[in-house]
Parts: C-alpha cells; sequence; structure tokens
C-alpha cells in the first residue's frame, strides 16, 4: 500500500502542496464543506490521479469534474501522481459543493499541487549496477539468489601514511578506498526549484550511527572531493535539490562487523520535508 499524508482543505481558497511520487495525499471533503452543501463535483488536471473514498467504496474521479457525489461524513479524496511536474504548482484539483437544489456551486476548494520524483537507490540485486528504484532494495536476503545491497566493513588502510584504519576516519585518501565503498544514488525529478518551504533530508537511525558511513561526491565534474555526511555524529544531511533530472552520487562504507548484538543489517532514507507554519 502507498505511504499517504493528509492534508487539509481550506473552504473558498486553494492550498498549495507536494506530491512526491508513489505516494498519496488524502484529503476530508466533508470537513471542508459549507453548512448547506449536500453534493460535490472534482475537476482535475490529468497529471493527477483522484480517488473519492466513501463507506469503503473507492471510485476513480474522471478529470472532467461532470459527475457529482453525495456528502456524507468521512467521503475523503485520494489523489497520486505518476509524473514529475516542470513548473511549481503546474497540477490543481477543484471540489465544488452544492445545496439540494443547486445548478451552481454554493462554495469550492482546491488544491495547487508540485509533483516531485525522488528515489534512493544502491545495488539491490548485485549485479554491479545501481538502477533507479529497484523494487528489491528496501530488503535483504542471505545467498547467492540474495537481493539486498552489500557493504564491506573498509578496515584495511590504503593509505600507508596514516595510522587509523580507513573506517575510523572521516576522509578519503585515494580511489582504493572508495573500491571498499558501495555507490549509492539519490536520483530526482521536478521543477528547477522546490516550492518555499520544502528540503530534502538524508538520515540514518541513532542504531546506525556507529555501523555506517555516508560520503557525498562534491564537484563532481570538476576537482572531485569527498564530504562526509552521515555516520558517528552525523544523523541527517539536507540535500541540496538541483531541478529537472538530476543524480547525486553518494558511497557508503561499513564500520562494524556484525555481533550477537548487531545483525548486520543498516538503513539510510531520504524524505522531503516541509517546515512547520503556524
Amino acid at each position: 500500500m502507498l505511504q499517504a499524508r493528509t492534508l487539509r482543505l481550506h473552504q473558498g481558497s486553494r492550498i498549495e502542496a507536494v506530491c512526491v511520487l508513489g505516494t498519496q495525499l488524502c484529503t476530508d471533503v466533508y470537513g471542508a464543506a459549507p453548512a448547506d452543501a449536500v453534493s460535490f463535483s472534482v475537476k482535475h488536471t490529468d497529471g493527477v490521479r483522484v480517488e473519492v473514498v466513501t463507506n469503503d467504496q473507492t471510485e476513480e474521479i474522471p478529470a472532467n469534474g461532470a459527475k457529482r457525489w453525495p456528502l456524507d461524513k468521512g467521503t475523503t479524496l485520494r489523489l497520486s501522481m505518476s509524473k514529475a511536474s516542470t513548473e511549481v504548482n503546474d497540477n490543481k484539483v477543484n471540489v465544488n459543493y452544492y445545496s439540494e437544489n443547486g445548478e451552481h456551486p454554493v462554495d469550492h476548494a482546491g488544491i495547487f499541487l508540485t509533483g516531485i520524483g525522488i528515489s534512493l537507490d544502491v545495488d539491490a540485486d548485485r549485479d554491479g549496477v545501481v538502477e533507479k528504484n529497484n523494487p528489491r532494495k528496501a530488503t535483504w536476503t542471505w545467498g547467492p539468489d540474495g537481493q539486498g545491497a552489500i557493504l564491506l566493513v573498509n578496515c584495511d588502510k590504503d593509505n600507508p601514511l596514516i595510522s587509523m584504519l580507513d573506517c575510523e576516519d572521516e576522509k578519503v585518501f585515494s580511489k582504493e578506498d572508495l573500491l571498499d565503498m558501495a555507490r549509492m544514488v539519490l536520483r530526482t525529478e521536478g521543477p528547477q526549484r522546490l516550492p518555499p518551504g520544502y528540503e530534502m533530508v538524508l538520515y540514518i537511525p541513532i542504531s546506525d550511527s556507529d555501523k555506517v558511513g555516508v560520503f557525498y561526491v562534491q564537484n563532481p565534474f570538476f576537482g572531485r572531493r569527498y564530504i562526509h555526511v552521515l555516520g558517528r555524529r552525523k544523523l541527517y544531511h539536507s540535500v541540496k535539490y538541483t531541478g529537472g533530472s538530476a543524480e547525486l552520487e553518494f558511497f557508503v562504507e561499513g564500520l562494524r562487523f556484525p555481533d550477537d548484538s548487531f545483525n548486520g543489517l543498516v538503513s539510510i532514507s531520504v524524505s522531503l520535508l516541509e517546515s512547520l507554519t503556524e
């Protein structure tokens, strides 16, 4: 089932929201209705899929807004997008409310939507290629037919002039050091800028902070630098959104071998966060 978050419609106005591809937005149609409304219709752009959910029944809504539905308590809309936006707020959903004998709407509410594609990818099928949105990337199994990315504990010393093991520092001194790490790619697609108040954040749970380290490739086309962004004291990293279709490259190292208290599994996640507003 797709992840979902809830939006609150505002009677007589339109709100703005971001829809990450592969997720759903839910909104309460009944709660935003005027007191004399008994039915509603929905009109939306082709880039949005809209379903009306009432009494455990789901029906997809055509884009033209010709059909009306009875306004019952608990009636909700479920929204999703399958294609990234090229501009902020380039898709919309409009809800019109009608009284019992009304030919014309007595009020309306709406949503401007921006679709953003985000995919955090690893070599999930262990063939040396970091595919986009491999369905196996969120699971891990052992064996030659297993799935899930493999991390090496970076416990050698590729630079003989350094006293510490490679997994004990937060630097990359050579290309040989990178060969001990796994590639991870953050792929994004959308308008040239995010709507105001949004940011992308890469993060790990505190329980994994001593088990995994992540480096970001800065200036990939000129004077490459590898910046330590996750692991040890660093639990999250704000990722720069570059707009359009983009790929950001990361390298991941293991810091600790499995033992009686650690099963060897670590997780890295990305979220598009919206700042809290009053």
